[in-house]
Protein backbone atom coordinates (compact mmCIF):
# COMPACT_ATOMS: atom_id res chain seq x y z
CA UNK A 1 0.00 0.00 0.00
CA UNK A 2 1.32 3.29 -1.06
CA UNK A 3 0.84 5.98 1.71
CA UNK A 4 2.68 9.31 -0.27
CA UNK A 5 3.06 12.28 1.34
CA UNK A 6 3.85 16.19 -1.16
CA UNK A 7 5.65 18.79 0.92
CA UNK A 8 5.89 22.29 -0.59
CA UNK A 9 9.36 22.63 -2.32
CA UNK A 10 10.52 18.85 -1.62
CA UNK A 11 10.09 16.00 -3.88
CA UNK A 12 6.97 13.30 -3.02
CA UNK A 13 8.56 11.15 -0.70
CA UNK A 14 7.05 7.37 0.11
CA UNK A 15 7.31 5.95 3.63
CA UNK A 16 8.47 2.68 2.72
CA UNK A 17 10.57 3.87 0.26
CA UNK A 18 9.55 2.75 -3.55
CA UNK A 19 11.51 -0.08 -5.28
CA UNK A 20 11.29 1.79 -8.09
CA UNK A 21 14.63 -1.18 -9.68
CA UNK A 22 12.41 -3.63 -8.97
CA UNK A 23 9.42 -2.67 -10.69
CA UNK A 24 11.45 -1.30 -13.83
CA UNK A 25 13.33 -5.33 -13.88
CA UNK A 26 10.18 -6.71 -13.59
CA UNK A 27 8.23 -4.96 -16.79
CA UNK A 28 11.39 -5.48 -19.04
CA UNK A 29 11.09 -9.42 -17.44
CA UNK A 30 7.82 -9.78 -18.67
CA UNK A 31 8.54 -7.52 -21.97
CA UNK A 32 11.62 -8.25 -22.82
CA UNK A 33 10.88 -8.88 -26.55
CA UNK A 34 9.54 -5.37 -26.87
CA UNK A 35 12.55 -3.38 -24.39
CA UNK A 36 14.94 -5.31 -27.05
CA UNK A 37 13.22 -4.47 -30.32
CA UNK A 38 12.87 -0.97 -28.78
CA UNK A 39 16.11 -0.51 -27.05
CA UNK A 40 18.75 -3.12 -28.81
CA UNK A 41 17.02 -4.12 -32.24
CA UNK A 42 20.23 -5.60 -33.63
CA UNK A 43 20.76 -7.57 -30.76
CA UNK A 44 16.46 -8.11 -30.86
CA UNK A 45 16.97 -9.50 -34.43
CA UNK A 46 19.51 -12.73 -33.77
CA UNK A 47 17.55 -13.99 -30.88
CA UNK A 48 15.11 -16.99 -31.38
CA UNK A 49 12.15 -15.95 -29.54
CA UNK A 50 10.45 -19.07 -30.21
CA UNK A 51 12.74 -21.12 -27.83
CA UNK A 52 11.58 -20.37 -24.07
CA UNK A 53 14.11 -17.41 -22.46
CA UNK A 54 15.66 -18.74 -19.51
CA UNK A 55 15.96 -16.62 -16.71
CA UNK A 56 19.64 -17.17 -14.59
CA UNK A 57 19.08 -15.29 -11.32
CA UNK A 58 18.30 -17.85 -9.24
CA UNK A 59 21.70 -19.73 -10.26
CA UNK A 60 24.12 -16.88 -10.12
CA UNK A 61 22.42 -15.66 -7.04
CA UNK A 62 21.08 -18.61 -4.82
CA UNK A 63 19.12 -17.45 -1.60
CA UNK A 64 21.27 -16.72 0.89
CA UNK A 65 23.48 -14.63 -1.31
CA UNK A 66 24.89 -11.29 -0.42
CA UNK A 67 24.30 -10.06 -4.05
CA UNK A 68 20.36 -9.78 -3.45
CA UNK A 69 18.69 -6.27 -2.83
CA UNK A 70 16.03 -7.09 0.42
CA UNK A 71 13.45 -9.76 -1.54
CA UNK A 72 14.64 -8.66 -4.82
CA UNK A 73 17.59 -9.63 -7.36
CA UNK A 74 19.95 -6.79 -8.15
CA UNK A 75 20.27 -7.77 -11.88
CA UNK A 76 17.95 -9.59 -14.60
CA UNK A 77 19.78 -12.06 -16.52
CA UNK A 78 18.32 -14.47 -19.62
CA UNK A 79 19.61 -16.90 -21.26
CA UNK A 80 18.65 -16.91 -24.62
CA UNK A 81 18.79 -19.09 -28.06
CA UNK A 82 20.33 -17.23 -30.82
CA UNK A 83 19.08 -17.81 -34.60
CA UNK A 84 20.83 -20.75 -37.05
CA UNK A 85 23.20 -18.89 -38.54
CA UNK A 86 25.56 -18.73 -35.44
CA UNK A 87 28.10 -21.61 -34.35
CA UNK A 88 27.80 -20.54 -30.64
CA UNK A 89 23.86 -20.82 -30.29
CA UNK A 90 23.28 -19.26 -26.99
CA UNK A 91 23.89 -15.51 -25.85
CA UNK A 92 23.57 -14.27 -22.11
CA UNK A 93 21.59 -10.78 -21.70
CA UNK A 94 23.18 -8.92 -18.53
CA UNK A 95 20.52 -6.13 -17.60
CA UNK A 96 20.66 -3.47 -14.52
CA UNK A 97 18.47 -0.39 -14.23
CA UNK A 98 20.59 2.07 -12.68
CA UNK A 99 18.27 4.64 -10.56
CA UNK A 100 20.38 7.33 -8.19
CA UNK A 101 23.18 8.51 -10.51
CA UNK A 102 25.82 6.20 -9.00
CA UNK A 103 28.21 4.87 -11.52
CA UNK A 104 27.74 1.06 -10.93
CA UNK A 105 30.41 0.56 -14.10
CA UNK A 106 32.74 -1.48 -12.26
CA UNK A 107 29.58 -4.09 -10.82
CA UNK A 108 28.96 -4.57 -14.95
CA UNK A 109 32.56 -5.47 -15.44
CA UNK A 110 32.33 -7.52 -11.83
CA UNK A 111 28.91 -9.46 -13.32
CA UNK A 112 30.50 -9.57 -17.12
CA UNK A 113 33.25 -11.99 -15.51
CA UNK A 114 31.07 -13.76 -13.43
CA UNK A 115 29.17 -14.81 -16.24
CA UNK A 116 32.34 -15.45 -18.40
CA UNK A 117 33.75 -17.75 -15.81
CA UNK A 118 30.41 -19.87 -15.84
CA UNK A 119 31.43 -20.26 -19.27
CA UNK A 120 29.07 -17.67 -20.64
CA UNK A 121 30.72 -16.63 -23.98
CA UNK A 122 28.30 -14.49 -25.66
CA UNK A 123 27.42 -11.81 -23.42
CA UNK A 124 25.27 -8.83 -23.62
CA UNK A 125 25.83 -5.94 -21.07
CA UNK A 126 22.82 -3.05 -20.74
CA UNK A 127 22.33 -0.45 -18.26
CA UNK A 128 18.78 1.76 -18.79
CA UNK A 129 19.13 4.71 -16.69
CA UNK A 130 16.20 6.25 -15.09
CA UNK A 131 17.91 8.89 -13.04
CA UNK A 132 17.09 12.30 -15.56
CA UNK A 133 20.57 14.34 -13.88
CA UNK A 134 22.62 11.24 -14.55
CA UNK A 135 25.52 10.89 -17.17
CA UNK A 136 26.62 7.28 -17.15
CA UNK A 137 30.16 5.90 -18.57
CA UNK A 138 29.72 3.58 -21.25
CA UNK A 139 33.14 1.77 -20.02
CA UNK A 140 35.17 0.73 -17.04
CA UNK A 141 38.68 0.84 -17.47
CA UNK A 142 41.55 -0.04 -14.99
CA UNK A 143 45.17 0.62 -15.11
CA UNK A 144 48.46 -0.83 -13.75
CA UNK A 145 51.71 -0.03 -15.04
CA UNK A 146 51.62 -2.47 -18.03
CA UNK A 147 48.56 -4.08 -17.13
CA UNK A 148 45.43 -2.64 -18.39
CA UNK A 149 41.69 -3.98 -18.89
CA UNK A 150 38.86 -1.74 -20.48
CA UNK A 151 35.55 -3.42 -20.59
CA UNK A 152 32.44 -1.91 -22.75
CA UNK A 153 28.64 -1.93 -21.93
CA UNK A 154 25.91 -0.36 -24.14
CA UNK A 155 23.81 2.11 -21.78
CA UNK A 156 20.29 4.20 -22.45
CA UNK A 157 19.13 6.92 -20.86
CA UNK A 158 15.64 7.83 -20.65
CA UNK A 159 17.11 11.39 -21.69
CA UNK A 160 17.76 9.71 -24.94
CA UNK A 161 14.08 9.96 -25.61
CA UNK A 162 11.77 12.60 -26.37
CA UNK A 163 8.03 12.48 -25.40
CA UNK A 164 6.55 12.77 -28.65
CA UNK A 165 8.99 9.72 -29.92
CA UNK A 166 7.77 7.38 -27.10
CA UNK A 167 3.82 8.81 -27.57
CA UNK A 168 3.83 7.88 -31.39
CA UNK A 169 6.06 4.36 -30.78
CA UNK A 170 3.84 1.75 -31.57
CA UNK A 171 6.15 -0.41 -29.29
CA UNK A 172 4.32 -1.08 -26.21
CA UNK A 173 7.71 -0.18 -23.70
CA UNK A 174 7.73 3.49 -25.25
CA UNK A 175 5.21 3.95 -22.93
CA UNK A 176 6.87 2.26 -19.87
CA UNK A 177 9.58 4.73 -20.96
CA UNK A 178 7.31 7.52 -21.21
CA UNK A 179 5.69 6.53 -17.62
CA UNK A 180 9.43 6.96 -16.43
CA UNK A 181 9.98 10.19 -18.08
CA UNK A 182 6.46 11.65 -16.61
CA UNK A 183 7.92 10.28 -13.52
CA UNK A 184 10.83 11.84 -13.08
CA UNK A 185 9.59 15.27 -14.37
CA UNK A 186 6.95 15.55 -11.66
CA UNK A 187 9.03 15.19 -8.55
CA UNK A 188 7.33 18.21 -6.97
CA UNK A 189 4.08 17.89 -8.62
CA UNK A 190 1.64 15.50 -8.20
CA UNK A 191 -1.23 17.52 -10.12
CA UNK A 192 0.28 17.19 -12.93
CA UNK A 193 1.46 13.22 -12.29
CA UNK A 194 -2.23 12.53 -11.75
CA UNK A 195 -2.44 14.20 -15.17
CA UNK A 196 -0.16 12.19 -16.90
CA UNK A 197 -1.00 8.61 -15.12
CA UNK A 198 -4.60 9.15 -16.16
CA UNK A 199 -3.77 10.05 -19.60
CA UNK A 200 -1.29 6.70 -19.92
CA UNK A 201 -3.99 4.42 -18.48
CA UNK A 202 -6.50 6.04 -21.45
CA UNK A 203 -4.10 5.04 -23.98
CA UNK A 204 -2.87 1.82 -22.95
CA UNK A 205 -6.78 0.76 -22.65
CA UNK A 206 -7.22 2.26 -26.36
CA UNK A 207 -3.90 0.33 -27.97
CA UNK A 208 -3.98 -2.74 -26.23
CA UNK A 209 -6.71 -5.64 -26.22
CA UNK A 210 -6.79 -7.18 -22.90
CA UNK A 211 -8.40 -10.11 -24.28
CA UNK A 212 -6.14 -10.64 -26.78
CA UNK A 213 -2.62 -10.28 -24.52
CA UNK A 214 -1.63 -9.36 -20.87
CA UNK A 215 0.73 -6.50 -22.21
CA UNK A 216 -1.91 -3.67 -21.23
CA UNK A 217 -2.28 -5.02 -18.17
CA UNK A 218 1.33 -5.25 -17.75
CA UNK A 219 1.51 -1.97 -18.68
CA UNK A 220 -1.52 -0.54 -16.34
CA UNK A 221 0.00 -1.92 -13.35
CA UNK A 222 3.37 -0.79 -14.07
CA UNK A 223 2.15 2.90 -14.38
CA UNK A 224 0.28 2.26 -11.48
CA UNK A 225 3.08 1.32 -9.47
CA UNK A 226 5.71 4.16 -10.61
CA UNK A 227 3.84 7.12 -11.44
CA UNK A 228 2.82 7.11 -6.98
CA UNK A 229 0.57 10.03 -5.83
CA UNK A 230 -0.50 11.20 -2.52
CA UNK A 231 -3.46 9.21 -0.96
CA UNK A 232 -6.13 12.03 -2.01
CA UNK A 233 -5.16 11.51 -5.49
CA UNK A 234 -4.33 8.04 -5.82
CA UNK A 235 -7.92 7.18 -4.67
CA UNK A 236 -9.13 9.69 -7.09
CA UNK A 237 -6.39 7.58 -9.85
CA UNK A 238 -8.40 4.72 -8.93
CA UNK A 239 -12.10 5.60 -9.35
CA UNK A 240 -10.81 6.98 -12.47
CA UNK A 241 -9.66 3.47 -13.82
CA UNK A 242 -12.81 1.91 -12.68
CA UNK A 243 -14.54 4.62 -15.23
CA UNK A 244 -12.37 4.14 -17.90
CA UNK A 245 -12.38 0.30 -17.36
CA UNK A 246 -16.58 0.25 -17.34
CA UNK A 247 -18.93 -0.19 -19.76
CA UNK A 248 -21.77 2.08 -18.27
CA UNK A 249 -22.22 4.16 -14.98
CA UNK A 250 -19.74 3.30 -11.96
CA UNK A 251 -20.12 0.88 -9.22
CA UNK A 252 -16.95 1.55 -6.64
CA UNK A 253 -19.00 -0.59 -3.55
CA UNK A 254 -16.06 -2.83 -3.60
CA UNK A 255 -13.46 -0.13 -3.12
CA UNK A 256 -15.57 1.99 -0.77
CA UNK A 257 -15.78 -1.06 1.38
CA UNK A 258 -11.95 -1.82 2.35
CA UNK A 259 -11.81 2.69 2.87
CA UNK A 260 -7.54 2.07 2.00
CA UNK A 261 -5.65 3.29 -0.76
CA UNK A 262 -4.84 -0.09 -3.06
CA UNK A 263 -3.03 -0.35 -6.23
CA UNK A 264 -4.86 -1.29 -9.01
CA UNK A 265 -2.60 -4.61 -8.62
CA UNK A 266 -3.12 -5.41 -5.36
CA UNK A 267 -6.95 -4.95 -6.15
CA UNK A 268 -6.15 -8.09 -8.56
CA UNK A 269 -4.39 -9.82 -5.99
CA UNK A 270 -7.22 -9.32 -3.46
CA UNK A 271 -10.01 -10.51 -5.33
CA UNK A 272 -7.73 -13.86 -6.88
CA UNK A 273 -6.85 -14.56 -3.04
CA UNK A 274 -10.51 -14.33 -1.28
CA UNK A 275 -12.16 -15.91 -4.79
CA UNK A 276 -9.45 -18.76 -4.61
CA UNK A 277 -10.31 -19.30 -0.64
CA UNK A 278 -13.24 -19.50 -0.81
CA UNK A 279 -13.44 -21.89 -4.20
CA UNK A 280 -11.13 -24.34 -3.28
CA UNK A 281 -13.06 -24.59 -0.18
CA UNK A 282 -16.31 -24.84 -1.67
CA UNK A 283 -14.88 -27.30 -4.61
CA UNK A 284 -13.48 -30.03 -1.90
CA UNK A 285 -16.47 -29.70 -0.15
CA UNK A 286 -18.87 -30.69 -2.84
CA UNK A 287 -16.40 -32.84 -4.63
CA UNK A 288 -15.74 -35.07 -1.65
CA UNK A 289 -19.18 -35.55 -1.38
CA UNK A 290 -19.99 -36.69 -4.36
CA UNK A 291 -16.82 -38.82 -4.02
CA UNK A 292 -18.47 -40.32 -0.96
CA UNK A 293 -21.53 -40.87 -2.94
CA UNK A 294 -20.62 -42.48 -5.51
CA UNK A 295 -18.31 -44.85 -3.46
CA UNK A 296 -21.59 -45.91 -1.65
CA UNK A 297 -23.25 -46.79 -5.00
CA UNK A 298 -20.81 -48.97 -6.05
CA UNK A 299 -21.03 -51.16 -2.67
CA UNK A 300 -17.15 -51.40 -2.12
CA UNK A 301 -14.97 -50.17 0.71
CA UNK A 302 -12.45 -49.61 -2.64
CA UNK A 303 -14.86 -48.08 -4.50
CA UNK A 304 -15.65 -45.64 -1.62
CA UNK A 305 -11.36 -44.55 -1.19
CA UNK A 306 -11.19 -43.96 -5.09
CA UNK A 307 -14.64 -41.86 -4.88
CA UNK A 308 -13.15 -39.98 -2.24
CA UNK A 309 -10.04 -39.36 -4.44
CA UNK A 310 -11.44 -38.57 -7.94
CA UNK A 311 -14.34 -36.41 -5.92
CA UNK A 312 -11.54 -34.25 -4.30
CA UNK A 313 -9.68 -34.14 -7.66
CA UNK A 314 -12.96 -32.95 -9.22
CA UNK A 315 -13.38 -31.04 -6.20
CA UNK A 316 -10.16 -28.64 -7.08
CA UNK A 317 -11.36 -28.22 -10.39
CA UNK A 318 -14.25 -26.91 -9.44
CA UNK A 319 -13.08 -24.44 -6.95
CA UNK A 320 -10.78 -23.11 -9.20
CA UNK A 321 -13.67 -22.64 -11.70
CA UNK A 322 -15.24 -20.72 -8.76
CA UNK A 323 -12.82 -19.14 -7.89
CA UNK A 324 -12.35 -17.66 -11.47
CA UNK A 325 -16.35 -16.94 -11.38
CA UNK A 326 -16.03 -15.18 -8.10
CA UNK A 327 -13.49 -13.05 -8.89
CA UNK A 328 -15.43 -12.38 -12.32
CA UNK A 329 -18.43 -10.96 -10.02
CA UNK A 330 -16.38 -8.63 -7.96
CA UNK A 331 -14.82 -7.54 -11.29
CA UNK A 332 -18.71 -7.24 -12.59
CA UNK A 333 -19.85 -5.64 -9.48
CA UNK A 334 -16.77 -3.04 -9.40
CA UNK A 335 -18.13 -2.01 -13.39
CA UNK A 336 -15.05 -3.16 -14.97
CA UNK A 337 -15.23 -3.48 -18.64
CA UNK A 338 -16.72 -7.14 -20.39
CA UNK A 339 -13.52 -7.75 -22.35
CA UNK A 340 -10.77 -7.28 -19.39
CA UNK A 341 -13.19 -9.66 -17.20
CA UNK A 342 -12.95 -11.93 -20.12
CA UNK A 343 -9.21 -12.25 -20.31
CA UNK A 344 -8.31 -11.60 -16.79
CA UNK A 345 -10.51 -14.71 -15.49
CA UNK A 346 -10.25 -16.90 -18.53
CA UNK A 347 -14.42 -17.27 -18.49
CA UNK A 348 -16.35 -16.96 -21.94
CA UNK A 349 -18.78 -13.79 -22.74
CA UNK A 350 -21.51 -15.80 -21.92
CA UNK A 351 -20.68 -16.78 -18.22
CA UNK A 352 -19.84 -13.52 -18.00
CA UNK A 353 -22.84 -11.87 -18.81
CA UNK A 354 -25.26 -15.00 -16.87
CA UNK A 355 -22.90 -13.66 -13.55
CA UNK A 356 -23.86 -10.13 -15.01
CA UNK A 357 -27.80 -11.17 -15.29
CA UNK A 358 -27.80 -13.04 -11.78
CA UNK A 359 -25.96 -10.59 -10.15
Amino acid sequence: MLNSLIFEGQEMCDANKIDFDRHWKEIIAGMLDSFLLLLEPELFEQIDFAAKLQPMEQELFPIHSKQRIGKHIADKIFDVKLKRKYAMKKATIHIEVQGDGRDISERMFKMYYKLFDKGRKNIYSIVLVTDPSAQHPTTFDHHFLGTSVQFQFRVHHLNNFTETELFTSDNPFALALLAGKYQASTRFNAEQRYTYKVNLAQIIKERYSFVESDIGMKLLIFVDAILYLPDDLHEKFMKEIFRIFKEEGIDMAQAEKTKEVITFGELFERWKKEAREEGIKEGIKEGIKEGIKEGIKEGREKGREEGIKEGLNKGIMEGQLIEKRKIAIKMINSGLDINLIISLTGLSADEIRSLKEQN
